[in-house]
């Protein structure tokens, strides 16, 4: 699945903290999510993975689907996922 990122998404990944986030795992997340919820207020999908790599923490990202390629709004480390 081909994907670029917002300006957000972009700052966000130049965060302190955050530079460790890989394109792959982005990748990963969007094409074999463990959880996926859709959000019709602002018309984004919300996608889930554990990334074994990084201490089996979930990765959290956000995309528009509307768009081609894909736009990834947001991405992080979700300490809160539970599932």
């Amino acid at each position: 699945m081909d994907f670029i990122l917002s300006k957000h998404a972009a700052d966000e990944l130049n965060k302190a903290g955050r530079s460790q986030i890989k394109q792959e795992w982005i990748h990963r997340t969007l094409t074999t999510p463990e959880y996926l919820d859709q959000d019709n207020r602002t018309n984004t999908i919300r996608v889930w993975k554990r990334i074994p790599e990084f201490g089996n923490r979930a990765l959290r990202v956000v995309y528009n689907p509307d768009t081609e390629p894909i736009t990834v709004v947001t991405v992080f480390f979700d300490r809160g996922y539970k599932r």
